[in-house]
């Protein structure tokens, strides 16, 4: 109990130290943030870990596109910062944007009178064009990694070989349609 120190940890708040990387990372990606997205936090939530935070997602979609990666925040080569994963920050902000006015958006009608504010379907159609870019980017970025890797994958002798080996240990039929 004596480990818990005064107030018995009930009150106390977790303190988050941002990296020198963080910080950099926080900087570029708020240069191009839209104010209205940053604005209206919750009290006690910090707009450094709401970016970090789409940071994260546009990293996660880098490391999941073939060929897979696992960079962190900590660990993501630099040169990768630029265009790509700021585009990518940016596209996840769009998307909690198009959320959150999906929750407050109106339709109000009586008799003649009819008031509908309808941002949503706005930001939705920039989405769908975000999307596209943002795929076409990320694929654009890990074909580069793979062309960077010089002479490995289907064309190699090694791979053709042994590809040719395991196709000829499949027996007759290995390249028939109608074959049971």
């Amino acid at each position: 109990m004596g480990s818990q120190g005064e107030g018995g940890g009930q009150n106390r708040k977790a303190i988050r130290i941002i990296t020198q990387r963080e910080s950099f990372i926080i900087e570029h990606v708020r240069q191009i943030t839209p104010k209205a997205f940053l604005k209206n936090c919750s009290e006690g939530f910090s707009t450094d870990i709401r970016l970090l935070g789409m940071f994260s997602l546009a990293l996660m979609d880098y490391n999941n596109a073939p060929p897979r990666a696992a960079y962190t925040v900590a660990t993501f080569p630099e040169q990768i910062i630029g265009d790509l994963l700021i585009y990518g920050t940016e596209f996840y902000i769009l998307q909690f944007m198009m959320m959150k006015y999906s929750l407050i958006d109106i339709s109000y009608s009586d008799g003649g009178l009819s008031i509908q504010l309808d941002r949503t379907s706005k930001i939705g159609a920039v989405y769908d064009k975000f999307e596209v870019n943002w795929l076409r980017i990320l694929g654009n970025a890990k074909n580069n990694v793979l062309l960077a890797q010089g002479g490995v994958g289907l064309a190699t002798p090694r791979f053709q070989s042994n590809l040719s080996r395991f196709i000829g240990m499949l027996g007759d039929g290995a390249f028939g349609w109608n074959i049971p």
